[in-house]
């Protein structure tokens, strides 16, 4: 439903205390009433009982004739990003990768035997393996797969390794339990993993993990590519650093928000 400002509905008081607000910015930071009556257009009567409306709520302080915003306004932004879920928050960073690199990049997590896409990004270039939000893949085929194993603690790590020998999808794929495990643990050292040619031939993808604010890896993301146009050196030469970058962004708002993977990680 469209409203605007004729219609029955529409809130004018609102509306117009939200202009007020917003005319506060980097380079107006402390004004006075009539700089604010200026700034929107709006009456200097308005502006006075939206100020004094606002700082009675703990939004405004009033230095003098001059009037700031308070801290309290950052509640407004948090209240936007609490509402959204991790999904909302990984597509964010995801997409920037895949627009810089052309590579698809997905978030996964573990369930089971199985990695899940919880985000996935394809790529804007033809892609050997289809893979879509919801999709599972075996992990012991997938780069996600190897960082989410390898932090398991290793009770749990050697039970989902007494599953071996694994299915085999390529002549490449790892099936055995001593090259699973070496799978996982370098995943575990170096904080990435690299899957080649596991699930499918001419496939190639690198992941980091994803941290929650206790430190636990609850998820992780990757770069997927073509492994006949990039080789495994020049994929983490390139791509590591950024897709770590874009973790760390992912693990930032999970620590700020931890109620964002309430409902995408569990």
């Amino acid at each position: 439903m469209h409203l605007d400002d004729s219609h029955p509905d529409f809130v004018t008081a609102l509306a117009r205390g939200l202009r007020v607000l917003l005319a506060f910015n980097s380079s107006t930071p402390e004004m006075t009433l009539s700089e604010v009556a200026a700034k929107t257009g709006l009456t200097a009567a308005t502006v006075r009982r939206s100020l004094l409306t606002f700082t009675a709520l703990g939004y405004v302080k009033q230095n003098g004739r001059r009037f700031v915003l308070t801290a309290r306004v950052l509640q407004l932004g948090a209240a936007f990003v609490e509402s959204m879920n991790l999904n909302t928050v990984a597509q964010i960073y995801l997409q920037e990768l895949v627009d810089v690199f052309h590579d698809a990049s997905s978030l996964t997590v573990l369930d089971g035997n199985d990695v899940v896409y919880v985000v996935h990004i394809p790529s804007n270039r033809p892609a050997r393996l289809r893979q879509y939000v919801g999709a599972r893949m075996p992990a012991h085929s997938a780069s996600t797969g190897y960082v989410l194993l390898g932090h398991l603690p290793d009770g749990e790590l050697d039970a989902y390794l007494n599953g071996a020998p694994f299915p085999a999808f390529t002549p490449k794929t790892p099936v055995t339990r001593e090259e699973v495990k070496t799978l996982c643990l370098a995943a575990r050292e170096n904080d990435y993993a690299v899957a080649q040619d596991a699930i499918g031939l001419g496939t190639i993808a690198l992941a980091v993990p994803v941290r929650d604010a206790q430190g636990r890896v609850v998820a992780a993301i990757n770069c997927s590519a073509d492994s006949t146009k990039i080789s495994k050196e020049k994929l983490i030469a390139t791509r590591l650093e950024p897709l770590r970058r874009a973790a760390n962004h992912i693990n930032k708002q999970l620590i700020h928000y931890p109620a964002l993977s309430t409902s995408s990680l569990k």
